[in-house]
């Protein structure tokens, strides 16, 4: 099987996470801001839902190449006499990963719902409790982003862009 670990000779993880640390909260922010009013909801929620699946599909990425790097940095510490430690991010990571695909789809449900109303024969209502409904895993995926992406980031740039190594 093909496994992504490196693009131009740097870790992989560490470009593609970039994208979904990005994309998914853009997108939780943009669903949240423009969701409530129906000119709004017609002009932004499918490139919203397009934003929303990428930061998912982006999400996914970051996940697949952030264990190979998690296992490599282990093995590179052993070579040394050390211990790597990541502390919670890899759980956190998942969780990311969790809502944003959560979110990604329930994006493009709320489009669709909102796109395809009245052939579907909704009620006139339907948009507005899609609307409130989609807040849910938008939050949800906006607060595990960060969350992954602060201890990421503290990970690498604690102790001047190393990572934390156990003595």
């Amino acid at each position: 099987m093909f496994m992504l670990t490196n693009l131009a000779g740097l870790p992989a993880h560490a470009l593609l996470v970039h994208a979904a640390v990005v994309l998914v909260p853009l997108a939780a922010i943009a669903l949240a801001a423009t969701g409530w009013k129906a000119a709004w909801r017609k002009a932004y929620s499918f490139p919203i839902a397009i934003m929303a699946v990428a930061g998912g599909i982006f999400a996914f990425l970051a996940k697949q190449t952030g264990e190979p790097l998690q296992h490599s940095l282990r093995v590179a510490g052993q070579a040394v006499g050390q211990e790597v430690r990541f502390g919670e991010h890899p759980e956190q990571g998942d969780t990311a990963f969790f809502f944003a695909m959560v979110f990604g789809f329930v994006a493009v449900a709320f489009w669709a719902i909102d796109r395809y109303r009245e052939r579907w024969n909704l009620p006139k209502w339907s948009p507005i409790a899609a609307y409130g409904v989609a807040l849910i895993p938008a939050a949800r995926a906006l607060v595990t982003m960060i969350v992954a992406g602060h201890s990421g980031a503290t990970l690498v740039w604690k102790d001047l862009g190393t990572f934390n190594v156990a003595k």
